[in-house]
């Protein structure tokens, strides 16, 4: 009779059963792997769809300006009325819009709306008309200027109000652009205008400069006062924006205000 010990077959069977049994996953574990990718794959779109918006924005702003500067006849660009949105623009659109809607030039004939048109297929179309552009040096600044200042026209250029004042007019022209939260994006830096500063409007072939002469900050609840406040004696221009920039969005308490006057027409 063979004198064979079988205890060593046996303890290898035991670590192989060990080892298979561990490597099952119980229901729980499974559940909490796929939580655990499903909160990462969030995470990372709440990472990354900010930037891919804020390109796609700067994109759209880049192409209309490349319009305009090319002189292009009709510079406009269209996108679907649910893209490049900014948030809490709903919000936004706020007392500059409406009070004071009783003025006489509000309609100066030379604005057309960017009301969305349909196209069958998803959400409406909408189309930004181009009218010029800015530029200042001193925040180095370059962007399209739209004739109109809906929450489709701010998404990619500075809005000219249509009840103020064009450059070749006489009075103010009011213009409004969202101050994105990422650095020298839109009208981000108008805080740092200094007095003193030029700020430049091309439109219809010819270059409009101002010299800035006041930055301040209001309250929002004051800032109608300030948009449709007579002024028929000179050529001026008015920027704004919102402030603090730490705002929620569409909540901004106040407003930064950048006023300049004309001092050279060119071109």
């Amino acid at each position: 009779m063979d004198d064979y010990d079988d205890r060593t077959s046996a303890s290898e069977n035991d670590n192989k059963a060990l080892i298979l049994k561990k490597r099952k996953f119980d229901p729980i574990s499974i559940l909490l792997l796929v939580l655990g990718i499903i909160l990462l794959a969030f995470g990372t779109y709440f990472l990354v769809e900010p930037i891919i918006r804020n390109n796609k924005q700067d994109a759209a702003a880049e192409e209309l300006l490349g319009l305009i500067d090319s002189d292009s006849t009709l510079p406009t660009i269209t996108f679907r009325s649910d893209d490049l949105i900014v948030n809490g623009e709903v919000d936004h659109e706020e007392t500059f819009y409406t009070v004071g809607s009783g003025t006489e030039n509000g309609d100066n004939g030379e604005t057309e709306g960017s009301e969305p048109a349909g196209n069958g297929n998803g959400a409406p179309m909408v189309t930004v008309y181009g009218m010029g552009s800015i530029r200042i040096p001193g925040i180095n600044l370059v962007m399209p200027l739209a004739n109109n200042t809906d929450v489709y026209s701010l998404r990619v250029a500075i809005g000219h109000y249509p009840a103020s004042a064009l450059p070749h007019e006489t009075g103010t022209g009011v213009y409004f652009g969202h101050r994105m939260t990422s650095d020298g994006r839109y009208f981000n830096k108008l805080g740092q205008v200094s007095i003193g500063s030029d700020v430049y409007i091309d439109y219809q072939g010819k270059r409009y400069t101002y010299k800035v002469d006041q930055n301040y900050i209001i309250p929002v609840e004051d800032l109608g006062s300030i948009v449709f406040r007579q002024n028929d004696s000179s050529q001026r221009i008015l920027l704004v924006t919102c402030h603090p920039l730490n705002s929620p969005p569409g909540q901004s308490p106040e407003r930064i205000l950048v006023e300049g006057y004309l001092t050279d027409i060119s071109g």
